[in-house]
């Protein structure tokens, strides 16, 4: 069992929109000549980085306040943020595994999340079949019912 670590994505409305904010970023690093990788920077380095490698850990997004969907962290290392400060680069691969919907109070930064509480995988299909329309979805968990 590996440990997972779970992150806000801050301003990100839905699952295909952070597959476009991924894709231009991917871009974005491709055009400045550092090559086709996906990646996050953050101001910390994960002290349990060797178990989230070792093991296969997956970085878990949180989407309006819900775990949506998660990437496997493929590498971890130091790096410098575009003013020169130190940072920490989290690599992450590029397909995204849609989960089970589970709620998450909101937090800064990353935290790790243990196996027992990281919510299981959907299958394609049921991914398909469970996910309502964005405005639906927003208006049930208003109302509670999601």
């Amino acid at each position: 069992m590996s440990v997972h670590l779970v992150k806000l994505a801050v301003g990100i409305e839905t699952i295909d929109h952070l597959r476009e904010r991924q894709k231009q970023r991917i871009a974005d690093r491709k055009a400045a000549g550092d090559g086709p990788v996906l990646r996050i920077l953050t101001r910390n380095t994960p002290r349990r980085g060797d178990e989230l490698l070792e093991e296969g850990g997956s970085l878990y997004w949180v989407v309006k306040g819900r775990i949506l969907v998660r990437q496997k962290i493929v590498a971890i290392e130091p790096a410098t943020a575009s003013d020169g400060t130190p940072r920490c680069a989290i690599h992450l691969d590029r397909k995204l595994v849609r989960v089970q919907s589970k709620r998450s109070r909101p937090f800064q930064g990353w935290r790790y999340l243990e196996p027992e509480n990281a919510p299981s995988d959907l299958s394609a299909g049921a991914a398909a079949e469970r996910e309502p329309p964005p405005e639906m979805a927003a208006e049930l968990r208003e109302l509670g019912l999601i």
